[in-house]
């Protein structure tokens, strides 16, 4: 693999792991259900993708990091919860992006293609998607 590649994945990975565990501590502090599951949902997709992640680094001869990206740290701080869900918006345009610079680097066909399209997607989805629950929740909180 590619060293730029594989850097890049390496800090969607770290990303996605970032995400996981700032969704556990959102989802802990939130009381709305319509929100938890939202939450719930997006934090299953967060652990899948760097499951993938992880695996498609080493069946192409990488080495996947072992860290936590600092995503989780700056949600936590960001203050009322409102604050908290807007940067985890804000995060996932930014994983959007990086997902959008690994696809112009990564071979145009095969598993990384693959695998970084369905992040994409899926990174385009939960922004206009949370957005839009975001706004629905918070008014009926």
């Amino acid at each position: 693999m590619e060293a730029g590649l594989e850097q890049i994945l390496n800090l969607l990975l770290e990303s996605e792991r970032a995400g996981v565990v700032a969704l556990d501590q959102l989802i802990g502090a939130v009381e709305n259900d319509d929100l938890r599951r939202l939450l719930a949902i997006s934090r299953e997709d967060e652990a899948a993708t760097a499951s993938a992640l992880e695996q498609l680094i080493r069946a192409n001869g990488g080495q996947p990091s072992d860290k936590i990206g600092p995503f989780a740290a700056k949600v936590a701080a960001a203050g009322a919860l409102a604050d908290q869900l807007r940067l985890l918006i804000r995060g996932e345009e930014w994983v959007a992006r990086k997902v959008e610079e690994a696809l112009a680097i990564a071979p145009p066909e095969g598993p990384i293609a693959d695998q970084l399209r369905k992040m994409a997607n899926r990174h385009r989805f939960e922004v206009e998607w949370g957005r839009a629950e975001l706004i629905r929740i918070m008014n009926t909180l």
